[in-house]
């Protein structure tokens, strides 16, 4: 009996932890890895997608940059334009 709950314990914190593991990597749509830009002081100024990524214009600083990233907003490059 001791064996059978810690075999269904086991497998119920498996499934849990696979559901949260998918859920999180679902990408995110362009305009919220806007906003998370907006969060960190840019001013998006044009986005676009290509080749998979999220890219980026944004003022910071008077500076124009440019930001790439992919779906799950995680920043690929972070670059001055010049």
């Amino acid at each position: 009996m001791r064996l059978f709950f810690k075999s269904s314990l086991l497998i119920a914190v498996g499934m849990v932890g696979m559901t949260v593991t998918t859920a999180h990597a679902q990408p995110r749509t362009i305009s919220e890895c806007a906003q998370k830009l907006t969060a960190r002081g840019f001013n998006v100024i044009d986005k676009d997608i290509d080749d998979g990524l999220y890219e980026f214009e944004a003022i910071k600083h008077n500076q124009k940059w440019d930001v790439k990233m992919d779906r799950q907003c995680n920043i690929l490059l972070e670059r001055i334009d010049d």
